[in-house]
C-alpha cells in the first residue's frame, strides 16, 4: 500500500512510471497494490492513471476494499492545493455508512495525513484538521488500525483507542535531532511491514540501506524446520 504523495508534480507521466516500476515487482511477490493519495497528488490524474478511473475529476478519492475478510478503507484527507488535511463532510459521511456494518476480519483505515498531534512547531501548518469529529466516527467501529504517512517520519499513536502508524518516507526524513525545528535530509528513509493477525496488528520500520553483517545470517527458507526443532511454530498471520 502506498499513502501518498506518489508524484511531486501530480502529472500524468510521473503515475505512469510509478505503475512501470512497482505493478512488475508486486506480481512477482504475489502482492495486490493498493494507491492513496496524497497533498502533492493530483486527483484527476491520480484516478485515471492509477485507479483506472478517468470519471473522477476533483471528487475525493475514496475507495473500499475486500482483502480476504479484511475491510480496507482508504480516506481522501486532501485538499487541492494545499499542504493541510481535512476531511470533507461528505468523506466523513462516506466513512460512518461504510462502519455501520462490522466486517467479518474488521477494518482497516488507510490515508495521507496521519490522525496524530505534531512533534515538530512548523508542522502544525499542515497537520490534518477536524480530528475530533475523525475521532467520533472511528469511535466503537470495527477499525482496528488506522495507516498514514505524511510527515516524513514514523510515528505510532491513537484516535479514539484505535492505533496509528504512520510510515516514514521513502524520498526524505525529518531530523528530529533538530528539535521543535525543521530540518530535511537525505537519510533514514524506509517503509513499514504491517502484519495482520486474529488479535493485533503489527507495524515495523523497514530502514532503505545496505549495511553491514554483523550477526551471521540465515536463509529464511530452513527458518520452519530450525523453529520446530526447538518446539516453536510460526505466529499465523
Amino acid at each position: 500500500m502506498f499513502t501518498g504523495d506518489l508524484s511531486d508534480d501530480g502529472s500524468i507521466a510521473s503515475y505512469v512510471e510509478l505503475r512501470r516500476l512497482v505493478e512488475p515487482y508486486a506480481q512477482d511477490l504475489g502482492a495486490r497494490v493498493i494507491w492513496v493519495n496524497g497533498n502533492h497528488d493530483d486527483r484527476a490524474a491520480f484516478a485515471a492513471t492509477l485507479l483506472d478511473d478517468p470519471t473522477a475529476g476533483d471528487a475525493p478519492l475514496n475507495q473500499m476494499h475486500r482483502l480476504g475478510g479484511l475491510r480496507l478503507l482508504c480516506l481522501d484527507t486532501t485538499v487541492p492545493g494545499a499542504d493541510h488535511g481535512e476531511i470533507a463532510p461528505a468523506s466523513l459521511d462516506w466513512l460512518a455508512g461504510q462502519l455501520a456494518e462490522p466486517a467479518p476480519e474488521g477494518s482497516v483505515l488507510a490515508m495521507h495525513h496521519a490522525p496524530l498531534p505534531v512533534v515538530q512547531d512548523l508542522a502544525a501548518s499542515w497537520e490534518l484538521r477536524g480530528q475530533a469529529a475523525l475521532a467520533e466516527v472511528l469511535a466503537h467501529s470495527d477499525v482496528r488500525a488506522v495507516l498514514a504517512g505524511h510527515f516524513h517520519q514514523s510515528g505510532f499513536g491513537t484516535i479514539a483507542g484505535v492505533g496509528v502508524h504512520a510510515a516514514t518516507s521513502l524520498c526524505y526524513t525529518q531530523d528530529l535531532a533538530a528539535g521543535r525545528g525543521i530540518r530535511g535530509q537525505d537519510g533514514a528513509q524506509g517503509w513499514h511491514l504491517v502484519s495482520v493477525y486474529a488479535d493485533t496488528i503489527t507495524s515495523t520500520v523497514a530502514p532503505l540501506g545496505h549495511f553491514p553483517t554483523v550477526v551471521a545470517a540465515h536463509d529464511a527458507a530452513d527458518s520452519a524446520a530450525r523453529l520446530a526443532a526447538r518446539g516453536v511454530r510460526i505466529s499465523d498471520s
